[in-house]
C-alpha cells in the first residue's frame, strides 16, 4: 500500500473522537444553591448514554466508511487525482445552484434542525388533562429573545396544568426607540414574528389533546382566574427560575380547589374557566426535561417565513462577496445547503443531527447590543463589548464580520475599527437586492432584527453580550450542534464559552437554564 494512501488512513482513525463530551441541556445537578454563572470551574452537560455510544459508533462507521473510498478511489487507477475530483464535486454543485434554489435549501434546512415530535408527544401522553380549562397568556413583550421564551413558557405550563385549550398571546409592538414596550392595545397576533401556521400544524401533531388557537374570537369562556404561575407555591428561586419544578401541577391542582374553589368547582367541557397567566420570563427550568425534550420544545416556533428568506439571500450575497484568493468561500454547510428535499430525512431532526452544519471557515458573527433601550438601562456599551469581539475573530482566524446591532452610529465605528485589524465588516442592508432592501425597510426593528438571528446561526464563530437574551439564544441554539462540545463558565473575561459561541460581560441575574435553545 503506497504512504500516501496510509497517511490517509491514519488521519482517518485520529478523527474518530474518544471519550468526547457531547453538549446537551442537562448539567451535573439540578438543583444547586448558587447561580451557575457564579461556578468558576468547568461544567460538563449530560447526554443519554445511548446517544454517546451512537455518537461514536456513528463517527468510526464514518472514519472506516472514509478510509474504503480512499482505496477504492486510489486502486481503481485515478490515485490523487480521482480523490481530488470526488472532493470537488460539492464546488461544482453550488456553482451549478441559483439563488432561487440557494434560499429554498437555507430555509428549508435550518441549522438547528427541525422539530422531533416524538418527545413532545410522549409528554402530552403522560399528562392528565382537565376539561374545560382554557389558558391564555399575557402579551409577551421586549425583543425577540425575551417574547420567544415568553411563548414558551406560556405553553410550557398550559400543557404542565393539562389545559385542553390554549389561546396563544399576542406580541406587543415595541415603538421606534424600544423602550416603550407597547400594550395589548399595540399588539399583533404570533405571527408578527413567528411562523403561527407552522406551530399549529406541528402542535396538532404532536398534542392533539390540546387545541391551540391564535385568537380567542368564539371561545366562549366567561368565568376566569389571574394566575402567576411561579406563584402556586414557594419554589425554590434564582432571579426568575424555578430551580426544580417538579411538584408545579399539584400545586396548580390545589391552588384551584383553596384559592379559586368558585371559579372551577363547575369547570367542565359545557362550562370552561380561563385561566389568564401572567408574563413568565426564564421561569421553567429546561433542565428538568431529558435533552430530547428540551431540544425539540423549541423547535416548535420558528422565525417569521419573510425574515427567513431575506437572511437566506444575505447569505447569498455573502458567500459571493467573501475574500477567497480566487476561489469560493463557503458561507452555509454542504450538510445545509446539497441535500435535497427528497433525500432530507431523519438527518435533519434536532435529535439526530450529524456534523458539519456550519461552514468552519466562514465568517465571525457579533451582536452589538447598543441601541437605545440599553444605553438608557444603564448597560455597558460600545467599549464592553467591541474590542472583545474584534479581538475573538482575529483570534480564530476570521477576516469576515457579519455585525447585528440597532445603532447606526456604533455600526460605523465598529467598521472603521475592525478595518485597522484587517476585518471586512458587513450588515445585512449591505447584503440585499434593492428589492429585498425595501423589503426589509417595510419591517419593523424587531422583525428586522430576526433576519439578523438567521444569518448569526449560521456563522463559523459568535459572539454576545451577556445581558441580551438574543444573543444568549442565540449561543445555546447553536450549543445543541455536536461541535459545540462542552461549555466553559465565568472563565476570564467571558461568561460562558463552547466551541461555537461566546458570550462576553458579567451579569448575576441572568439563569441560562430558563432560557431555551
Amino acid at each position: 500500500m503506497s504512504s500516501t494512501l496510509m497517511r490517509w488512513i491514519v488521519a482517518a482513525y485520529d478523527s474518530v473522537p474518544r471519550q468526547q463530551p457531547f453538549l446537551s441541556a442537562r448539567y451535573e445537578s439540578l438543583a444547586q444553591s448558587d447561580s451557575l454563572l457564579s461556578i468558576k470551574t468547568r461544567r460538563r452537560f449530560r447526554v443519554p448514554r445511548c446517544r454517546v455510544i451512537f455518537a461514536s459508533y456513528y463517527h468510526l462507521v464514518a472514519a472506516l466508511s472514509g478510509v474504503f473510498l480512499l482505496f477504492v478511489v486510489y486502486t481503481r487507477g485515478g490515485g490523487v487525482s480521482s480523490f481530488n475530483a470526488a472532493s470537488s464535486a460539492s464546488s461544482s454543485n453550488r456553482a451549478a445552484m441559483s439563488k432561487n434554489d440557494f434560499i429554498a435549501a437555507v430555509v428549508r434546512n435550518p441549522v438547528e434542525g427541525l422539530v422531533d415530535l416524538g418527545p413532545i408527544q410522549q409528554k402530552c401522553n403522560e399528562t392528565k388533562f382537565q376539561d374545560g380549562l382554557v389558558w391564555q397568556c399575557a402579551p409577551v413583550n421586549g425583543g425577540i429573545g425575551n417574547v420567544v421564551n415568553m411563548v414558551l413558557n406560556c405553553v410550557r405550563y398550559a400543557l404542565e396544568a393539562g389545559a385542553t385549550t390554549l389561546i396563544l398571546p399576542r406580541i406587543s409592538i415595541r415603538a421606534d426607540n424600544l423602550i416603550d414596550l407597547g400594550t395589548k392595545d399595540q399588539s399583533a397576533e404570533m405571527s408578527y414574528l413567528l411562523d403561527a401556521d407552522y406551530f399549529l400544524e406541528s402542535w396538532k401533531l404532536a398534542c392533539p389533546q390540546m387545541r391551540a388557537l391564535v385568537s380567542e374570537s368564539g371561545v366562549n369562556a366567561s368565568s376566569k382566574a389571574d394566575l402567576s404561575p411561579d406563584r402556586v407555591k414557594s419554589f425554590q428561586r434564582r432571579k426568575y427560575l424555578i430551580v426544580d419544578p417538579t411538584g408545579w401541577r399539584e400545586a396548580f391542582d390545589e391552588w384551584m380547589v383553596t384559592k379559586e374553589k368558585s371559579v372551577f368547582e363547575h369547570m367542565s367541557k359545557e362550562k370552561p374557566v380561563r385561566v389568564w397567566q401572567n408574563l413568565a420570563f426564564a421561569q421553567w427550568n429546561r433542565l428538568a426535561h431529558s435533552p430530547e425534550f428540551a431540544n425539540s420544545f423549541p423547535r416548535l416556533f420558528r422565525h417569521l417565513p419573510q425574515a427567513r428568506r431575506l437572511a437566506a439571500s444575505a447569505l447569498w450575497s455573502l458567500e459571493k462577496k467573501m475574500p477567497g484568493g480566487g476561489r469560493s468561500v463557503v458561507i452555509v454547510a454542504d450538510n445545509i445547503l446539497l441535500v435535497s428535499p427528497e433525500s432530507q430525512s431523519q438527518d435533519s431532526i434536532v435529535n439526530s443531527l450529524g456534523p458539519d452544519r456550519l461552514a468552519s471557515a466562514g465568517f465571525f458573527g457579533a451582536h452589538l447590543r447598543v441601541a437605545a433601550d440599553a444605553a438608557k438601562a444603564g448597560w455597558p456599551g460600545y467599549e464592553a463589548q467591541a474590542p472583545f469581539y474584534i479581538r475573538e475573530a482575529k483570534a480564530q482566524n476570521l477576516t469576515s464580520v457579519y455585525l447585528a446591532t440597532g445603532s447606526a452610529e456604533n455600526r460605523d465605528r465598529f467598521r472603521q475599527d475592525a478595518a485597522t485589524q484587517g476585518l471586512d465588516t458587513h450588515v445585512k442592508e449591505d447584503l440585499l437586492d434593492e428589492e429585498e432592501l425595501a423589503e426589509l425597510r417595510k419591517l419593523t426593528w424587531d422583525q428586522q432584527a430576526l433576519v439578523d438571528f438567521e444569518v448569526l446561526m449560521h456563522s463559523a464563530m459568535f459572539s454576545g453580550f451577556v445581558r441580551s437574551s438574543y444573543s444568549w439564544a442565540l449561543a445555546l441554539r447553536r450549543g445543541t450542534l455536536l461541535e459545540a462540545g462542552s461549555p466553559e463558565w465565568s472563565k476570564d473575561e467571558h461568561e460562558y464559552r463552547d466551541s461555537l459561541s461566546a458570550i462576553v460581560g458579567r451579569y448575576g441575574s441572568i439563569n441560562p437554564e430558563g432560557l431555551w435553545p
